[in-house]
């Protein structure tokens, strides 16, 4: 099911996966944005900083981590893993480490943060 927030964006499209495993297909990235989107059901777990700027803090990275697998249909997932996935984005531009370098605070690069 899309966040009816996500909808209206084409590449954001939910849908099941071909692989087997089930779950649906959808980025790390996006799956962020929709929780920092619902701040009534996931405000204490993960919110914005500085929404104008795409900066954010994960204040439970357990409970995302444990919501990211859930998703993904991987019981397995904890925040290293989530993590290594969001330094990865660092390389592809989608992400980028904030200027004073904080403990589970990072930032969307733009137009990833609109």
């Amino acid at each position: 099911m899309v966040s009816p927030l996500l909808a209206d964006d084409a590449d954001e499209e939910t849908t099941t996966n071909n692989n087997g495993r089930g779950g649906t297909h959808i980025h790390l990235w996006q799956f962020l944005k929709e929780l920092l989107h619902q701040p009534q059901l996931y405000g204490s777990c993960i919110r914005w900083l500085d929404r104008p700027k795409g900066v954010f803090k994960i204040e439970d990275s357990v409970r995302v981590a444990r919501l990211w697998g859930k998703r993904k249909n991987r019981p397995a997932m904890n925040y290293d893993k989530l993590s290594r996935s969001i330094r990865q984005y660092y390389k592809k531009g989608i992400m980028k480490k904030t200027e004073r370098s904080q403990r589970l605070v990072y930032q969307f690069c733009h137009p990833y943060c609109l």
